[in-house]
């Protein structure tokens, strides 16, 4: 090997050496815009975990199991003035043999109703409003979301409803004609599971 050789070996490592480094600082160093984003878990208040307890135990006086979480609406709400929702996720087992009306995908599922079910939906409601009655402390959600889910030994039916407590109560107080309460209301049933 020449020595022009040896020169263009030795530029060419030492080049190779460079952007090595330099991939590796990169690598290590990551975006560059500050540290990752962690995940974070915020604790409920102790407001919160009364509210929810003091729901849970009016949904279980009204023969109903499940969760309650109150917690704030969204992350675009302003931080200090968080608009906040009631949140019920009911399970509701089938009897044997017993199915769930349901509307699946626009086309109505061909299944017996189950009423019961359905009226579920509006034991939540009337739950919510037991809590507002009861606390005044508790009386901060301006959304009641509830979830039901219907389960068989196959397959299942969700069925969700949302309404505004304004709309709740003005429905309660007879502001509002069960009508207008029910167009207000967002109603949605569909499959879960199965095949």
């Amino acid at each position: 090997m020449t020595s022009r050789q040896k020169r263009i070996v030795a530029i060419l490592a030492m080049a190779n050496i460079v952007v090595m480094l330099a991939l590796i600082g990169l690598v290590t160093r990551g975006s560059g815009t500050g540290p990752s984003p962690r995940p974070s878990y915020q604790t409920p208040t102790p407001l919160q975990e009364a509210c929810q307890r003091q729901a849970v135990q009016l949904l279980a006086d009204a023969g109903l199991g499940g969760t309650v979480t109150l917690a704030p609406q969204g992350t675009d709400s302003v931080p200090s003035t968080p608009e906040w929702s009631l949140r019920f996720h009911i399970a509701y087992p089938l009897k044997p043999g017993e199915m769930v009306n349901a509307d699946i995908g626009g086309a109505s599922a061909d299944v017996e109703r189950s009423s019961e079910a359905a009226q579920s939906v509006w034991t939540a409601f009337d739950v919510a409003l037991a809590l507002q009655e009861q606390d005044a402390q508790c009386a901060i959600f301006s959304q009641v979301d509830v979830t039901v889910l219907v389960q068989d030994s196959q397959t299942g039916t969700r069925i969700s409803a949302s309404a505004r407590t304004a709309d709740l109560v003005s429905f309660h107080a007879g502001e509002l004609s069960e009508d207008d309460f029910i167009d207000r209301v967002t109603y949605v049933t569909s499959a879960v599971g199965g095949e």
